[in-house]
């Protein structure tokens, strides 16, 4: 007979399903999470708590890792507001019918969930009213959102004794005592006991954990009697942009745009000059924002993955029931749950060298237990505490997480300063018994530089910081920056799942900010202000589109000094930004384009270039990058008296989340006016001002090298 001995939550089970049960021990309560803080504390084991970023030192302006666990071990530093609402989302995500999910404690992802499960909503009851309007015996949609669990479960059970209800919203089902229970997004009623799944994701693709998330509620479902005929995920329709005729199936709108910017050729600023000097307004879209839900939403009921011909979701959960024991996974993972951390100790599982009880397909989609990672299947969720602060592995950008954890567990430390060399007899080598470094340039460099500062501490002239070997690269990028004017230049952007503009597609960057330092002459002292010219922009206006004031003022202000030099810090945002304003607003393509064709990357001198051109990574290395690229790592590294303490908004997340608040509503013009609106201008600011100091300073190391050679 089937009985469980402890609760498993739908959201614990996805997170030992698709990660490791050492990590889903640690969320699934309030206790497990108290003991796992103080064993971190305490330096006895460092848990993998932050976003699923494959390498978490991949550069990108709009993914910001959300590492919970830091979030609350710094509690205290918080103002009473800040403090005040991260406690609100922090007992409130607790307090989850379906478990503790750390994806869902950011609060945009909360939003858009909201947002897209109310559109999907209305999505069934539309389809409920065109059903009708051909049969005689009508049917009904109940939504039970608002019902507390028990409430909904027993009004699932009389809906489903009445036989007139077409879908339920939020049905209830439990089993074993409420040890396991759900809630579907949308149940579609059929006769006998049939039933269908759709659960609601506000994603533009099936995911490895929706798979799971659908598992969990056809096993209680099935547990509790009914017969699921199908599932599928209700996501939004990345193709559907809104109030335009553009199809975007074939390419997407990136891939697009890209193509209408090569259209227009190579412009010249003599096509665009009188135009950029003119008084031009750019005019307000005054259609009616109205979605289409038949467009915004797509059913789709094949599994994830990227193959063509992938099964469908039914099918993959059958292949994997015929290799695997569902109820036997339950009763294993309930038996790991039901383990208590006894006076503080750790649970023996716990130090598993391995991952426990996760399941994935291997290349050619077959099920199979445990990771696939080239053979390295080395637990990284839950490790022996070191230091990711301390120079190491664990830094190392561009290798694999499941890597770092093989080359840290077996080799005698996770620390670049207990070796002499990478290639220590004491650093584990691959399966193939070579070098995990012998081809990787960018631990090559790091480490290098690592073992300079380690060997003159207080030297800094020979730590090479500058890559010597590849000056001929450092020289040739320095070269852009000799003509004048430079357009140092930084957006900020924010995004909806559900369109919130005209012309704009799901989780749309949103351009509302920038910020502009026009270096004129060598004069330039980021010190100095007045050396410089400053402009920025700001939208701040409630329930409109930002995107038209900042094209008009963006454009004025970047030929303000003539035609110059563009720079932005991870061009790719920016231009990608550009070339969509571009191709929805064509009438102010070529300035645009014009800007796009002519920005440069300042961030060339720490990363590697695009394959194929041969440029290596860090031209620029400082041991403070701890193999980062990241602006917040670059800049500070080069010059720490200048930073972004002193703000009171200083990221970029925290700056989308805050303009797309204003936007909502959910800051009042007031307020916006009165406190936050300064806090924003200032940050894009900071950004723009600290790119000077990064030109600044690989100036001056480079003409002290030249100095000395």
């Amino acid at each position: 007979m089937f009985k469980l001995n402890a609760k498993v939550n739908k959201e614990t089970f996805k997170l030992a399903m698709k990660e490791c049960v050492k990590k889903a021990w640690v969320w699934d309560n309030k206790e497990n999470f108290t003991s796992a803080v103080k064993w971190k504390k305490d330096r006895i084991l460092e848990i993998d708590a932050d976003a699923n970023f494959e390498d978490e030192n991949e550069f990108s302006e709009s993914a910001e890792s959300i590492d919970i666990f830091s979030a609350y071990l710094n509690i205290d530093s918080l103002d009473e507001n800040e403090k005040e609402e991260f406690l609100k989302r922090w007992n409130s995500a607790w307090d989850s019918e379906t478990g503790f999910d750390p994806e869902l404690f950011a609060g945009e992802t909360i939003e858009d969930g909201n947002a897209f499960g109310d559109k999907v909503r209305e999505y069934f009851d539309m389809k409920n009213i065109i059903a009708n309007d051909k049969r005689t015996n009508k049917k009904i949609t109940v939504n039970l959102d608002e019902m507390k669990f028990f409430e909904a479960e027993q009004k699932t059970k009389e809906l489903l004794k009445e036989d007139n209800c077409e879908y339920i919203y939020e049905a209830a089902f439990s089993y074993d005592n409420e040890k396991i229970r759900t809630r579907c997004d949308v149940l579609k009623i059929k006769e006998n006991k049939h039933v269908e799944i759709i659960e609601a994701k506000a994603t533009t693709k099936v995911k490895a954990e929706h798979f799971f998330d659908l598992m969990y509620q056809v096993f209680v479902l099935e547990k509790c009697g009914f017969i699921v005929d199908d599932i599928c995920i209700a996501k939004i329709n990345s193709d559907y942009v809104m109030n335009s005729d553009l199809i975007i199936t074939a390419k997407t709108f990136g891939d697009q745009a890209k193509e209408f910017i090569n259209q227009l050729g190579k412009i010249k600023y003599e096509e665009i000059e009188e135009f950029v000097k003119s008084d031009f307004e750019v005019e307000y879209d005054t259609d009616p924002i109205e979605v289409e839900l038949d467009k915004l939403i797509a059913l789709d009921y094949l599994t994830y993955g990227s193959n063509a011909k992938r099964p469908t979701l039914k099918d993959e959960l059958k292949m994997f029931r015929e290799k695997f024991d569902l109820d036997q996974i339950f009763v294993t993972l309930s038996n790991y749950l039901n383990i208590k951390s006894e006076n503080g100790e750790i649970p023996e599982f716990m130090h598993n060298k391995k991952c426990t009880l996760n399941y994935n397909k291997d290349r050619a989609g077959n099920w199979d237990h445990g990771f696939n990672h080239d053979e390295y299947d080395n637990c990284y969720h839950v490790m022996n505490w070191f230091d990711k602060n301390e120079p190491g592995f664990w830094n190392i950008g561009k290798f694999k997480r499941a890597l770092k954890s093989h080359v840290i567990r077996n080799s005698k430390s996770p620390y670049f300063k207990d070796y002499e060399s990478l290639f220590e007899p004491s650093i584990v080598l691959n399966n193939k018994g070579e070098s995990f470094f012998e081809k990787n340039r960018i631990a090559k460099r790091m480490f290098e530089v690592y073992d300079l500062k380690k060997q003159y501490p207080d030297d800094e002239s020979k730590w090479r910081i500058i890559d010597f070997d590849n000056i001929e690269w450092i020289d040739s990028l320095l070269n852009i920056y000799k003509d004048f004017p430079i357009y140092m230049y930084d957006f900020e952007t924010s995004k909806w799942a559900i369109p919130r503009f005209n012309l704009v597609n799901t989780y749309y960057q949103t351009p509302f900010q920038y910020s502009i330092d026009v270096i004129v002459d060598e004069n330039y002292d980021y010190n100095k202000p007045e050396t410089m010219h400053h402009y920025s922009f700001l939208s701040n206006e409630q329930d409109t589109d930002p995107r038209i004031k900042f094209i008009e003022n963006f454009i004025k202000d970047s030929f303000k000094h003539g035609p110059g030099v563009y720079v932005a810090y991870n061009k790719s945002f920016e231009q990608g930004v550009l070339r969509k304003l571009a191709m929805m607003f064509p009438k102010y393509a070529k300035p645009l384009a014009y800007i796009i064709q002519n920005t440069v990357d300042l961030m060339d001198f720490f990363t590697s270039a695009t394959k194929g051109t041969g440029r290596p990574a860090f031209l620029i290395y400082h041991p403070n990058f701890k193999g980062s690229y990241s602006i917040k790592k670059t800049q500070p590294s080069l010059d720490p008296s200048f930073s972004y303490n002193d703000l009171v908004i200083n990221k970029g997340d925290k700056a989308s989340e805050t303009f797309r608040k204003f936007v909502d509503g959910r800051i009042p013009k007031a307020a916006w006016d009165l406190k936050v609106k300064e806090g924003m201008l200032k940050y894009c600011d900071r950004d723009t001002l600290a790119m000077v100091v990064i030109l600044k300073k690989v100036k001056e190391l480079v003409e002290a090298y030249n100095g000395k050679n």
